[in-house]
């Protein structure tokens, strides 16, 4: 939790998830990445991982016997959607040109998209996938130029030869140093790229590095990399130039750089400053002086300004190059544009022996080139032209082959989507199966995606987030946005512990990571706002998804709900003033919880220690049941200063043996306001306890079997105590609203974003977005990285049970100003002899008002109704209870049933039960209260939540004394009803 101030937030925006489309992300298009297989879906199919570039081979005799029998002509090879050339395909071999993959769709990723700016880094997959195919149609191959050689055409004499060296061993936005950005937005966006090491390792400022150094913060194998370069057989009056990418790393660095023959000789060349964690593009002529007899050189990077920090990101170079293979076995060389249907005739001097030559201008229609390296004669088409000139193959490796199939996915046939990984594919299927079968009320529509077949089909077959947002966007596409997203599987965002390929993960978006990315600004949902509620289970294993589906089925199939109803507010702090606001914060909120229509009852457990030190807590009693009054916690909000594996008010582990925790079958909901609680995206799932390198501890409460919590959500970075405190006033509401208009738990977390969305009114654009040190915003970046563990389905602290018969509705209006109707209406009945009515203030107290006969057996619709003509005033709770038709067993009568129904409550205009006044008040102001029950006693609190006066009874309040401003009265009532309102003192 960090202390920063922010706008506050007074009044609650309506929920209205009405939005325009005009702040909707252009790069989500309606595109969805599978276009290209329609009619393909039943072919065999075989999957090429490439990760180098030149022409390949597979050996017929690798691939599946269908393959090997297959016509030949027929043989199709797809990347991108888009339909290779093969160049070879017969009995024995497949030949065709590839290349690894760039990292492109990491653009649609960014925000603004035009943000990504180095071009030479994939975030998350260094492989291209190509699929090979059966296909009913002959296959593309590559087309063959044999034009004679024309004597009157001038050979070229040269062509444009571009090095290019890249640095990646860091992250820019890396948190190994403590010298790193303040605030940290999760969507990628300018200078969030991959990085040479940061400059300078210490605070020398006299070094000039030659080379990308090992990072001092780093334990791996790295080897420092040169920031050498050779210019080869340049052609006469070359000019090489450079171009170099910086990465801010901190502060504002003055970069000199320097080019030389080498690092006894170098001159400097320019002066730039890089600003913060932007990146900084620069280039400048090399002279010749600058490389020796043999071409080669060394730039250098020195930083003159003390603790402001830079990196390297890639250098390229780049000078007309004559047309010389220099013996090498392979060769690109690259010429200008020339008009189509002109011919370009070149000799290439030192060529390898058997050297074949391509036009590689397309990487997916290669065209090969007769000729020899003597005088060979090109056909342009207006375009520039890179040639391959190569005598070498790379053979494809077994490991790289595999047999898939794509999975045909239908939008209308599900609503919800099971993304899994390998591992967890039989307990997805278990999900699948209660989701389907056994889940009470809704019957949902399940799909199990493995995450490799979304992969295939959405992202042609790169691993990447990417896949998961276009698989969304074409889920939803059938208008219907009542799904559920529920991901099994850890991700891995921290990026000192990424790999790439993302082995064995379920991806999130962005660092630090945000499952809410995944789904938002799609099918005209804002940007920002979930299209469709997410939750995750970072599982490793199946049976933690089977103990965690366990729980699911315990806390859905309860009878015993009372316990719900109790809430406990845990609140930290590193000093008596943090202690103060903080619990202030949930104190004034909690009136959410014990008000009606809720009507529980909170538990505060406060730091105190007013130092900046843990303190340690259990919270077992109230937790298991086994104290005095609390038998459970529905929830457990806390508010304070945290980290993955504690809090500053430290209740800790739930398999922490210490804490005595043993809560079966009494689930709470678990909330952390808190920096990093929710980060489960560092690599860290070690089932120890209490340490730097255990499990966090929210995925612990979450996972732990037979015990701990049904769901789990909150910050997985910072968190800003105001912006925590606004978010609260969007959530509790929500929450703790009565069981019919309670919203599952992702869709809660849904609408607080569009509140909060709607309210706030952040954009992407050029002027806010396209530098990270620019622009954060905390609202937007707390909605995005409050991440929720658990299944997003779940219907939260329901509190009451249902009739026996078979219930469609129960409704409560107001008809005239002294009088409530009450309707309700049943399917069906078993054995009901009447229904007692009864009313409430608070929903807690109930009184019986009436009696209404049922139908005792009846399989038709029945509609009933009673008036109430004695309204209370503000809001009435009413409810059925359920008795049945008595029975008499060995001529001893059985005691009736009574099951209650849901509540149904109304508000009259106009009355309101509890009244301060007057109110703004110089001296004394009045309680009243409209309601059959006497106050027992008030406390005055002021606006940052510490107590001005305890314990009052009467109804005056004496404000004469303090000072002015707002100031918040909690009103207890004899039944334990808790009220407050705020007061203004003149």
């Amino acid at each position: 939790m960090k202390v920063k101030n922010f706008t506050s937030f007074f009044s609650l925006v309506v929920l209205a998830f009405i939005f325009t489309a005009a702040n909707v992300n252009a790069q989500w298009s309606g595109s969805y990445g599978n276009e290209w297989l329609a009619g393909k879906y039943g072919q065999s199919w075989v999957r090429i991982g490439v990760n180098a570039t030149g022409i390949h081979r597979i050996p017929i005799s690798s691939l599946p016997s269908a393959f090997q029998n297959a016509d030949k002509t027929k043989l199709q090879l797809w990347r991108r959607g888009v339909q290779v050339s093969i160049i070879k395909a017969d009995a024995t071999e497949i030949l065709f040109y590839a290349v690894p993959n760039d990292g492109a769709s990491d653009q649609q990723l960014y925000r603004l998209p035009t943000s990504r700016k180095n071009p030479y880094f994939s975030l998350y997959s260094n492989e291209s996938a190509y699929f090979l195919t059966i296909g009913t149609t002959n296959g593309a191959r590559a087309a063959v130029e044999n034009t004679p050689v024309d004597g009157s055409i001038t050979p070229l004499a040269s062509h444009v030869r571009t090095e290019l060296k890249t640095y990646q061993n860091e992250f820019t936005h890396t948190t190994l140093y403590s010298l790193r950005p303040s605030t940290l937005n999760s969507y990628f966006e300018e200078g969030k790229t991959g990085t040479g090491s940061r400059i300078p390792i210490s605070n020398a400022l006299s070094t000039i590095y030659t080379s990308n150094p090992k990072s001092i913060n780093y334990t791996n194998s790295y080897v420092p990399e040169p920031f050498s370069y050779q210019i080869k057989v340049p052609a006469e009056d070359a000019q090489p130039n450079v171009k170099i990418m910086l990465s801010g790393r901190y502060g504002n660095p003055k970069v000199d750089v320097f080019a030389g023959k080498n690092a006894n000789t170098l001159r400097l060349a320019s002066t730039v400053y890089t600003s913060d964690f932007n990146p900084y593009e620069l280039s400048f002529d090399l002279l010749p002086e600058d490389y020796d007899a043999t071409g080669n050189g060394t730039l250098g990077f020195q930083s003159t300004v003390n603790l402001n920090y830079f990196s390297v990101t890639y250098f390229t170079v780049t000078y007309d190059q004559l047309i010389d293979m220099q013996g090498l076995g392979t060769y690109e060389f690259n010429f200008p544009a020339a008009a189509s249907g002109s011919k370009s005739r070149m000799t290439i001097a030192n060529p390898a022996a058997n050297t074949k030559f391509y036009d590689i201008s397309n990487v997916n229609q290669p065209r090969i080139i007769s000729g020899n390296a003597a005088d060979l004669m090109v056909t342009r088409n207006g375009s520039a032209l890179k040639l391959l000139a190569t005598n070498q193959q790379v053979e494809v490796l077994p490991a790289k082959i595999s047999t898939i199939t794509f999975p045909q996915y239908n939008p209308a046939n599900t609503d919800y989507l099971i993304v899994t990984n390998q591992t967890l594919e039989s307990s997805a299927a278990a999900f699948a199966t209660y989701r389907q079968t056994t889940t009470p009320g809704r019957k949902f529509k399940p799909a199990v995606m493995k995450i490799k077949d979304v992969y295939n089909v959405f992202n042609y077959g790169e691993p990447s987030p990417v896949a998961i947002r276009h698989m969304v966007d074409y889920m939803i596409s059938d208008g219907n946005k009542d799904k559920y997203l529920l991901i099994l599987g850890k991700s891995v965002t921290r990026p000192d512990r990424v790999t790439k390929e993302l082995p064995d993960e379920v991806p999130t978006v962005g660092f630090p990571g945000s499952d809410v990315l995944l789904t938002d600004g799609l099918q005209g949902t804002p940007e920002d706002v979930p299209a469709i509620p997410v939750g995750r289970i970072s599982a490793t294993a199946n049976q933690q998804v089977l103990d965690y589906l366990a729980k699911i089925s315990t806390y859905e199939s309860q009878k015993d709900l009372s316990w719900r109803k109790n809430v406990m507010h845990m609140s930290g702090g590193k000093d008596q003033s943090e202690i103060n606001q903080f619990s202030g914060y949930l104190a004034t909120i909690g009136g959410n919880v014990t008000g009606a229509p809720f009507s529980g009852t909170v538990i505060q457990k406060i730091k105190t220690i007013a130092e900046d030190v843990q303190e340690q807590i259990t919270i077992a009693p109230e937790l298991n049941g086994t104290g005095a009054t609390i038998k459970g916690l529905g929830m457990v909000s806390y508010f304070g200063h945290g980290s993955t594996y504690r809090t500053d008010l430290n209740a800790g582990y739930a398999t922490d043996p210490a804490k005595g925790y043993n809560n079966t079958n009494k689930y709470p909901v678990l909330f952390y306001n808190g920096c990093g609680v929710g980060n489960v995206f560092s690599n860290l799932f070690d089932p120890t306890v209490n340490a730097a390198t255990s499990r966090p501890m929210s995925l612990d409460w979450l996972l732990a079997p037979a015990k701990g919590a049904i769901v789990v959500f909150g910050n997985d970075w910072d968190a800003y105590a105001s912006t925590s405190n606004e978010y609260l006033d969007r959530l509790y509401p929500l929450l703790f609203t009565s069981d019919d208009k309670r919203l599952s738990i992702g869709q809660i977390l849904q609408n607080v974003a569009a509140q909060t969305k709607a309210a706030k009114g952040y954009t992407y654009n050029a002027d806010q977005n396209s530098r990270v040190a620019g622009y954060y915003d905390a609202d937007r970046a707390n909605i995005h990285q409050v991440l929720l563990q658990g299944d997003p389905a779940l219907k939260v602290l329901l509190t009451e049970s249902a009739l026996p018969v078979n219930f469609i509705s129960f409704d409560a209006k107001v008809t005239s100003p002294s009088q409530v109707t009450l309707t309700w209406k049943t399917a069906s009945e078993r054995n009901n002899s009447h229904f007692i009515v009864e009313k409430s203030y608070n929903a807690r107290n109930f009184e019986a008002i009436g009696r209404v006969e049922g139908k005792g057996d009846s399989e038709s619709e029945a509609t009933y109704n009673f008036i109430d003509t004695h309204p209370l005033a503000g809001t009435s709770y009413y409810r059925l209870t359920q008795v049945d038709v008595e029975t008499i067993e060995n001529g001893v009568k059985v005691q009736d049933q009574n099951i209650y129904s849901k509540l149904a409550s109304v508000s009259r205009d106009n009355f309101d039960r509890l009244v301060v006044s007057p109110n703004p008040s110089a001296d004394i102001a009045e309680i009243k209260l409209d309601a059959p029950v006497s106050i027992k006693s008030w406390n005055l609190f002021d606006i940052n939540g510490r107590m001005i006066k305890k314990q009052q009874t009467g109804s005056k309040i004496n404000l004469s004394g303090l000072q002015a401003g707002d100031y918040i009265i909690k009103i207890t009532t004899l039944n334990g009803d808790v009220y407050t309102r705020k007061i203004v003192k003149l």
